[in-house]
């Protein structure tokens, strides 16, 4: 009677019943580390789409709340929370964590989780040493497990399925992947340091440079990130104007006088005076005063600036990714020009349209810079520095002196020699593939021998 017992599909079975209890335990109660370390503060979600949503996270396993702060009106209901599942974790551009947001309390809540990170007990070592070693069994136990299904199916091959074969690894991956999530030895090095971290927004990669405090399989943890905001400051009906604490402007007499209170940078883009726009493209360094001089008539005018925010990031790693160590601050990284992975028609044209400006107007330094800008944007970096050079050469013609143009110089220098490192590692390369391939003349010798 036992003779007529197949263990092999009883074992199976177990394993798959075994393993289905513990993967369900384990999902119901894993959350993110990266979003855990966000979990009870005021965050902004930033979409892909641009759609931007604010709250207070309540995160679960399945996802997270972002309770308002005050109700929203809608039509035909009250709105007080925003609902974000996992499933669309994937429409995430950025998580912020804004600094002027926290609390006391908050402040004291972040700087326990960040000491306790970057300067862990033994037990804290302990716990995320075994959770890496699992992360790193995860793949091992995958092989075996499929090896063995294999051997299983060989002797019942009518109950092993392909189906339930494949179901099998799932299960042993869901599992480990609970356990621990990914682990990454590079990433590992990087925990506690300053670092460049790359990502791309709207087809564009951008440079942030900040503290790597965790990582998971999803996602990276950045602190202390001075990110660009933009602003709009409307100027009308009053002459005095004062942005987050950072930035003073002034308005008389058809001038506009900017004051940079902070340390940090910060980035003017245009003014708009009535249906007339005035590009700026200036860098207003610390402590630093410009004038710029407008008519305005009686007209609303609007500056757009881009103000230089402290705040900590989680953003995915499917468009992320820690590209160098960064041991000394870079303010060029706060409003680097990025590259562009795409070129779009309207800046083609652009392009174009300020080349053909500079050949009747080869001393406009305004647009010298701006072409510049835009070629170095592009990744053209030849011409990118030879009307950078142009404009840096007139620097007293621009609004801020030539800042950007400077900052933008500095930017093209470091691509230009990463190209060029690239170039030659390249070329290494080929010659040691040509020289493998080479025929050895000494066989030569022998075959005609």
């Amino acid at each position: 009677m036992f003779g007529l017992v197949d263990w092999s599909f009883i074992i199976t079975l177990a394993v798959i019943v075994l393993a289905t209890l513990i993967g369900a335990y384990l999902r119901a109660r894993h959350k993110d580390r990266c979003l855990t370390d966000f979990n009870g503060y005021h965050i902004t979600v930033e979409r892909k789409n641009n759609r931007v949503i604010w709250g207070e996270m309540r995160l679960q396993p399945t996802g997270f709340e972002l309770i308002y702060r005050s109700d929203v009106q809608d039509e035909g209901h009250m709105e007080t929370s925003y609902v974000y599942y996992k499933d669309e974790y994937a429409d995430i551009q950025a998580i912020y964590r804004y600094a002027r947001d926290l609390t006391p309390e908050l402040q004291a809540r972040r700087a326990r989780s960040v000491e306790k990170s970057l300067h862990a007990g033994i037990l804290r070592r302990a716990r995320r040493s075994l959770r890496n070693f699992l992360s790193t069994a995860a793949d091992a136990f995958s092989e075996a497990l499929t090896m063995t299904l294999g051997r299983v199916r060989r002797k019942g091959a009518a109950l092993v399925t392909d189906t339930s074969q494949t179901y099998l690894r799932g299960i042993s991956k869901d599992v480990i992947g609970y356990v621990g999530t990914s682990f990454d030895p590079l990433l590992e090095k990087f925990v506690g340091t300053r670092v460049v971290l790359e990502v791309v927004e709207d087809e564009e990669v951008h440079e942030h440079v900040g503290l790597l405090k965790e990582y998971s399989a999803d996602f990276l943890e950045v602190l202390d990130v001075y990110y660009p905001l933009p602003q709009e400051v409307k100027l009308s009906g009053k002459t005095d104007y004062q942005i987050a604490d950072k930035v003073t402007i002034t308005l008389e007499d058809k001038q506009l006088r900017i004051h940079n209170l902070a340390d940090q940078p910060q980035y003017l883009e245009r003014i708009e005076v009535g249906e007339q726009t005035t590009e700026l493209n200036a860098i207003l360094t610390g402590g630093e005063e410009i004038i710029v001089q407008i008519a305005a008539e009686g007209q609303e005018i609007a500056l757009h600036m881009r103000i230089a925010s402290r705040l900590d990031m989680v953003v995915p790693r499917a468009h992320a990714l820690i590209r160098h160590r960064a041991e000394r601050y870079n303010p060029d990284s706060i409003f680097d020009v990025g590259l562009a992975l795409v070129r779009r028609d309207n800046e083609e044209r652009e392009i174009e349209r300020l080349r053909q400006a500079l050949r009747y107007a080869p001393q406009d330094a305004i647009t010298a810079s701006k072409l510049g800008e835009m070629l170095l944007h592009s990744g053209e970096y030849r011409e990118a520095r030879h009307w950078l050079l142009e404009a840096q050469e007139r620097c007293h013609r621009l609004p801020d002196r030539g800042n950007r143009v400077a900052q933008n110089l500095r930017q093209l220098e470091r691509h230009m020699e990463q190209l060029r490192i690239h170039n030659r590692m390249a070329e290494e390369m080929r010659i040691i593939s040509v020289s493998s391939t080479a025929p050895d003349p000494s066989s030569d010798v022998a075959t005609s021998i």
